[in-house]
């Protein structure tokens, strides 16, 4: 009886210590996040993140934040061929460089995630946020414009600002 009694305090002890289930993970990893409700949906929906670490699920979202970095940058190549305004266009192309280069600083992260370099890993994810900001500010200056890209670059910074 007394075995069975040291068994269970083991048993409860050592559970005890054991990590948070992954949905606690997702949930603890998207509470830190600017946008807790499409970081949750954004997690759940990929099949990996069920059994991934940290370190994995913000690599599926950097990865969502290249695709959405790709989308955004051919997005505005289709616009530039579309435009003719000048002002536009200018603005157009100052994003077209932009989310070239956001592209490289994501695809840069996620190679210095996967080489555990943890602080270049978050410099380059902050560039590209500099970079999606650097495009909008674009068309605060006078004169004025709208971006065409405004949601979409908010949601892309929502995902980087995730990692």
């Amino acid at each position: 009886m007394n075995s069975m009694k040291i068994l269970l305090v083991i048993f409860f002890i050592s559970h005890s210590f054991v990590n948070p289930s992954l949905g606690d993970l997702i949930d603890d990893v998207c509470r830190k996040s600017s946008d807790y409700k499409l970081c949750v949906e954004s997690l759940r929906a990929n099949p990996k993140s069920s059994s991934a670490d940290q370190k994995g699920l913000t690599r599926i979202m950097l990865q969502l934040s290249l695709a959405k970095a790709k989308n955004i940058y051919n997005e505005v190549l289709i616009l530039l061929q579309q435009t003719k305004e000048v002002v536009l266009k200018q603005c157009l192309q100052i994003c077209k460089d932009n989310y070239d280069e956001a592209v490289d600083d994501i695809t840069s992260s996620i190679e210095y995630l996967d080489a555990n370099e943890f602080f270049f890993a978050r410099s380059f994810a902050i560039d590209a946020t500099d970079d999606s900001s650097s495009c909008e500010e674009s068309f605060a200056e006078p004169p004025i414009r709208k971006s065409p890209l405004k949601p979409k670059s908010d949601d892309f910074l929502h995902f980087v600002e995730t990692t």
